[in-house]
């Protein structure tokens, strides 16, 4: 029986599957193939009334999982299985991930009714999913100034046309995947950090079993804490950190809309000092132990906390009220998902919240609704058998919380869909109706069964109920990106050709796929430019597959029927960070700018494309390198025809790496590559045997004792200049990478300010 060791994972898209060689529509609406009625457990969370009913439950279901080595659970870091076993298991399947899904923000988000940037506008924001709803990211701006937050690093730089000044910067030492929101005076700065809790060896002493002492308790556990930091801006000179929230759990993502800010935290239970058999005999002993270590847990074992620090005073409590935590009729598992609401110009408080007891990724907000896709338990261990069936009915759960902005989020209602999310852009809400996208299967499903649906569901009574689907989306192919907007949809799939579908989603109770049209290539990013065009930047590729390199796609979808893609931009050896963080495409009126990165060395910066009626045209490219006369060394360059007819003479030729003789007091060094030192005594040793014509040749061009040659690898250009975000303020194009931020003027380019923020 083949055994599968399955980690649960959050609604991301998959590489499975093969595709039809037709080029007709494979689907004319109807739905798939598998029994979606039958699993359509659309039913509403249960509260509990009190912190006793909570614990009660939660025990209840711990001790009917318990085993020898806790809890086969995988939601949490390192929850259960100890760390020295985990290495000894073999997986027996390649688990593909997608890119980690990321959120953005400002009121650059995109329908057909409004494509976001505007000339008119005197400057542009984060490019996010919904009009209105902003959204974290690693730079923003009011008009006036703009934050960068890179490197564990606050920087504010006051705006002055098309100058910027640094004004003051702010060490941020807490955790990793920075991202903000400000507003007025304030900034709300998001990150993930940790640390490990260092568990003890248990007594055996304590315990009446004699076997007890064959046991080990777990080692120290990953411990993962969500940090929101409030940062005064009041004086742009004296940036202070005012207040820090910590708060046990995994950061998602938020939303602002007005002051109200919206934050998803996914946490797991506290570690229990879990004991192990150090042989099958004691495995029945360590499972008894292990439950009565269930028994004796307390709420705060199991619910998330938090610790606020503000005003010079520090408070603790629980992050929810037990009241407040809701729970799926079907168990899925011991996390809690949780939605806190802050006023932003308020500062941080304690806040309220909403939980429900399960794992969570995927969060989409519109202007009314906060929307969480959870997934279900999962035993670490499955039969082939099993799998298959569980794959076969895979199901995500869609929770809905009602904000506004002035209220905590209250919960509203959940839903379940067949299969899984790719990302936040498979979710969108219009009229009062959710449309999702889903893959069917589970994420490591090898049988290419998969295929991708649309979901229409409408909350009624606490649940959101499915009231239209359609079908038939790339059969046996990956989702790559969709795009749901107003009465019409797309959604693109690949496994060698991409099929570019469009749904009409004017009758939500009978969505068709009404267009299709197959390229090479995919894209993994798709941008509304008007009710005619859409922009999909991805990849290109060979019609077997192969990918070649950047892609940018304009599609004419005027007539639904009918999708062309009427213009192509390609560059060969080529990515763009848009392509996985829609944070990195901004456009501006018909002007898009995209930060590319060529590993072949053609250009790392942005290029600027204009979209026109059915064209792309090249604009221009910007670049944060600056040319170099030399290498910045003081050490001598060696060159081949000096040390001709030795060993070191073919080194120098055929290595490609640059070579310099230094002196003891030299800096050495060349630019931003990575050298390395061979001293002088050692030198001879380095290029084969009997070669003591190179230390005389290095002599008489004036190597000492105590020297060194350097052998270095030029890098074509500075990763740190790589440009990942852009701006435009009055018709002055801002462009960040992590280690500058440069001004170049919208027309023509040119340089005009460049501000270090390393």
């Amino acid at each position: 029986m083949r055994k599968y060791f399955v980690p649960i994972v959050l609604s991301l898209g998959m590489i499975v599957g093969a595709c039809s060689d037709s080029g007709q529509l494979e689907s004319t609406g109807s739905p798939i193939d598998l029994d979606t009625d039958n699993i359509e457990l659309v039913v509403s969370l249960i509260p509990f009334s009190d912190c006793d009913e909570l614990l009660s439950h939660l025990k209840e279901e711990a001790r009917e999982r318990v085993g020898p080595y806790g809890l086969d659970y995988q939601g949490g870091p390192f929850w259960g299985m100890p760390e020295p076993l985990r290495g000894e298991i073999e997986i027996e399947m390649d688990v593909a991930s997608a890119e980690p899904e990321s959120t953005s923000g400002s009121d650059s988000g995109s329908n057909f009714s409004d494509s976001g940037g505007s000339s008119e506008d005197s400057y542009t924001g984060t490019n996010v999913q919904e009009v209105g709803v902003d959204e974290p990211d690693i730079i923003k701006t009011d008009g006036n100034r703009i934050l960068v937050v890179n490197n564990g690093v606050l920087s504010h730089i006051a705006i002055d046309g098309s100058q910027g000044t640094k004004t003051d910067q702010i060490e941020i030492s807490a955790g990793w995947g920075h991202e903000l929101f400000i507003s007025g005076n304030r900034a709300l700065l998001f990150t993930n950090g940790g640390g490990y809790d260092e568990v003890g060896t248990i007594d055996s002493s304590l315990s009446e079993d004699e076997d007890m002492a064959e046991m080990s308790v777990m080692p120290g556990f990953y411990i993962p804490m969500a940090h929101v930091i409030e940062i005064d801006l009041s004086d742009p000179y004296n940036l202070q950190i005012v207040g820090e929230m910590k708060i046990e759990g995994q950061y998602l993502s938020a939303r602002l809309v007005g002051d109200t800010v919206r934050m998803a935290i996914n946490s797991a239970p506290n570690q229990l000092e879990w004991v192990y058999p150090s042989s099958p005999g004691s495995e029945d002993r360590a499972t008894r132990f292990n439950r009565e270590l269930i028994d004796e847990t307390t709420i705060e074992d199991w619910t998330p906390r938090f610790t606020l620090t503000k005003g010079g005073t520090s408070s603790t409590g629980s992050l929810l009220a037990c009241e407040h935590l809701h729970r799926p009729e079907s168990f899925s598992g011991f996390d809690v998902v949780s939605v806190l609401s802050f006023n932003i110009a308020d500062g941080l408080t304690e806040g309220s919240g909403v939980g429900v007891l399960a794992s969570g990724q995927t969060v989409y907000s519109s202007l009314d609704r906060f929307y969480i896709a959870t997934t279900k338990w999962m035993e670490a261990e499955i039969s082939e058998e099993d799998f298959d069936e569980w794959s076969e009915s895979y199901s995500t759960d869609i929770h809905a919380f009602g904000i506004s902005t002035d209220t905590p989020a209250q919960y509203s209602a959940s839903g379940t869909v067949q299969g899984t999310l790719l990302n936040q852009f498979s979710m969108d809400e219009h009229d009062g109706y959710l449309r999702i996208i889903t893959t069917t299967g589970s994420p490591w499903d090898e049988r290419n069964l998969s295929e991708s649906q649309l979901v229409v569901l409408e909350e009624q009574d606490n649940v959101l109920k499915k009231v239209g689907q359609v079908g038939g989306l790339g059969k046996g192919e990956s989702l790559y990106s969709a795009r749901l907007l107003d009465d019409i949809g797309f959604a693109v799939t690949f496994r060698q050709i991409d099929p570019f579908y469009v749904l009409d989603l004017s009758d939500p109770t009978n969505p068709q796929i009404v267009g299709e049209l197959k390229i090479p290539g995919f894209s993994t990013y798709l941008h509304p430019i008007d009710e005619n065009y859409v922009i999909g930047i991805g990849q290109n590729a060979t019609d077997e597959g192969r990918v070649l390199g950047l892609k940018v796609s304009l599609f004419d979808v005027s007539d639904k029927t009918d999708p062309r893609e009427t213009a192509t931009w390609t560059m060969n050896d080529a990515n763009s960070p848009a392509e996985w963080d829609h944070r990195a495409f901004q456009i501006y009126g018909r002007t898009i700018i995209l930060p590319v990165q060529s590993w072949s060395g053609n250009i790392n910066g942005a290029v600027l494309l204009e979209i026109g009626e059915g064209k792309i045209s090249y604009v221009g490219e910007i670049t944060h390198e600056t040319e170099s006369t030399g290498p910045v060394s003081d050490c001598r360059e060696l060159t081949a025809n000096e040390f001709e007819g030795t060993e070191f003479q073919s080194w120098i030729e055929n290595s490609g790496s640059y070579y310099q003789l230094c002196d003891a007091s030299d800096d050495g060094g060349y630019e931003n590559s990575p050298c390395y030192s061979i001293p002088l005594s050692e030198i001879d040793s380095w290029f084969g045997e009997d070669n003591e014509e190179i230390s005389s040749i290095l002599e008489e061009i004036g190597a000492e004792g105590d020297g060194r040659v350097e052998e270095c690898w030029p890098q074509p250009f500075d990763w740190n200049l790589q440009i990942q975000r852009s701006l435009i303020i009055n018709d002055v194009l801002w462009t960040m990478s992590w280690g500058q931020l440069q001004s170049n003027l919208l027309n023509g380019l040119e340089i005009e300010s460049v501000v270090p923020i390393s």
